[in-house]
């Protein structure tokens, strides 16, 4: 049975008590509703706050990693539209040398078809010295790098276009051994990987030299030698598309992973608005109740003033 006393009023600490819990929460989901997250600092949910850091990191490592990518995906890009304009230089070549063998041509005309095929050999010495990927030479037997294309340490992916590749087609090399070479210039073309042929040695008319200097007519091999090298050169574009593929196809599972871990952060770290919405007009009426029954409970030590003569 609780005394009638002056010195200490027991309700009026009761209540103080509950009207501090109940502020308390009214504050808390005033800033949960107002930030829109559950955990605002690590003392809200240490052991959640940390997971959280986690997936953060996870996440922003993906960022990064799909930018890498596109890089990579990019860098490719260039790679095959290079090759597609040799190509098409080379398809271009073939057909002057087949209508040259075909014997009809006067030497004005072969000189002309000379011209050209100069032209384009030139063309595609120049692809294979200008084609860069931020400032990087792409096609000329040395570009080598490692990307990184996921969060963790290990997530990494080698583009490599150099000589010492041995893999079939995964060269990407527009130069060949410099022995074949018989004039000056060095402008020649990779047709496959042990046999080779430089396209300066490509000749039409004897009037018209060549890039390697030739004056001879057109050489018995020299549609077999550019079937072989457009062949390769296709092969090349095989490989690029390849590798553009296995970083598209990367890009895509990071993508989805992303969205499964943001839906992860969500989990530990978005406020339930609704749940907050309710938590807070309950914490609101309490509140407003124990500042009633404060104001009471202080009144309360007057009723023994009464009994004082």
């Amino acid at each position: 049975m609780q005394s009638l006393v002056l010195g200490t009023n027991i309700d009026s600490l009761i209540v103080q008590s509950s009207l501090s819990t109940h502020t308390k929460n009214v504050n808390i989901s005033t800033e949960r509703l107002a930030t829109g997250f559950r955990i605002n600092r690590p003392s809200d949910d240490s052991a959640g706050y940390v997971y959280s850091e986690k997936l953060d990191s996870r996440i922003r490592g993906i960022d990064v990693a799909q930018r890498n990518i596109n890089d990579g995906i990019a860098l490719l890009d260039t790679a095959d539209s290079s090759l597609t304009t040799v190509v098409d230089n080379l398809q271009r070549i073939r057909e002057l040398v087949v209508e040259a063998e075909g014997g009809g041509q006067t030497p004005a005309e072969l000189d002309a078809a000379q011209i050209e095929i100069n032209e384009l050999v030139t063309e595609i010495d120049d692809l294979r010295t200008n084609t860069q990927f931020n400032g990087n030479l792409l096609l000329d037997g040395t570009f080598n790098t490692e990307i990184q294309m996921g969060p963790d340490g290990g997530d990494t992916y080698t583009i490599d276009f150099s000589n010492t590749n041995a893999l079939t087609y995964e060269r990407i090399n527009l130069t060949t051994d410099t022995s074949v070479n018989t004039g000056t210039a060095a402008i020649e073309g990779e047709i496959g990987f042990g046999s080779q042929k430089a396209l300066n040695e490509i000749s039409l008319s004897t009037t018209v030299q060549s890039l390697s200097g030739a004056t001879t007519g057109v050489a018995a091999g020299d549609i077999t030698d550019l079937d072989t090298m457009i062949d390769n050169i296709s092969g090349m574009q095989a490989t690029v598309a390849a590798k553009r593929n296995r970083l598209s196809s990367e890009f895509n599972f990071l993508t989805d992973e992303k969205f499964n871990l943001e839906a992860a952060k969500s989990n530990v770290m978005d406020a339930d608005i609704a749940l907050e919405s309710t938590k807070l007009t309950v914490n609101q009426v309490l509140q407003q109740s124990a500042v009633t029954l404060l104001a009471q409970a202080n009144a309360a030590p007057n009723l023994a003033l009464a009994l004082i003569p």
